[in-house]
């Protein structure tokens, strides 16, 4: 185990889960072909708002987002290569780790088992109302945790990598994808990275 004169010994990082630790959207992709035979590559996906990036009518959509929070759904994500590994690392190292998703609060359950499933550690795990969709009191807020005193905040979705750009003194990275290429996030001081070994290379201060 490494001691604590780790140089990420004490850092707190928020980490999201879709997008950065989980292969959600590739799966989505996946899943509106076999719902509803809508055939769009990954790379094609370049709009965050997924009935515009699918293809989904008013009607397909609400089946399509029910499908894609269902507990079988979920444990099926394929893990994003190294983010596992790299926490294992850090949390070993003394770090603090938030993971942080913008699900509904009922997929809590099966995202926990995803967690445990995939050995990904944390310290705690906040359901937080990103995009003003739920109207549950007990979701936590983006301005709820503008205290936690964030090291490395690590986010695919380039409106919320922008808030955290915006609001805090955080090293934001904007993980890569097809629906965050023209950011906002990154012209207020995000880093795009590619990959974990990317993130450490940003994350990871020098001894």
């Amino acid at each position: 185990m490494i001691g604590h004169s780790s140089p990420v010994a004490d850092l707190h990082f928020y980490v999201d889960v879709d997008d950065v630790l989980a292969e959600t959207t590739r799966a989505l992709a996946r899943l509106a072909q076999e719902r509803f035979g809508k055939r769009v590559r990954f790379s094609e996906m370049n709009v965050f708002d997924l009935s515009v990036s699918l293809g989904l009518g008013e009607e397909e959509f609400p089946e399509f987002m029910a499908a894609a929070h269902e507990r079988e759904f979920l444990l099926g994500l394929a893990p994003v290569s190294g983010g596992a590994r790299t926490l294992v690392r850090w949390r070993e190292a003394g770090a603090k780790i938030s993971v942080v998703t913008g699900r509904p609060p009922d997929s809590r359950p099966a995202t926990l088992a995803w967690l445990e499933r995939q050995g990904i550690p944390f310290d705690r795990l906040d359901f937080v109302d990103k995009y003003a969709r739920y109207s549950d009191p007990k979701m936590t807020t983006p301005q709820q945790l503008l205290d936690q005193g964030y090291h490395t905040i690590i986010e695919d979705a380039d409106a919320t990598a922008l808030y955290w750009a915006q609001n805090t003194d955080a090293r934001v990275l904007l993980y890569d994808r097809p629906w965050n290429q023209a950011s906002e996030a990154e012209a207020h001081g995000a880093i795009r990275v590619h990959d974990w070994a990317e993130i450490c290379e940003f994350a990871d201060p020098p001894s």
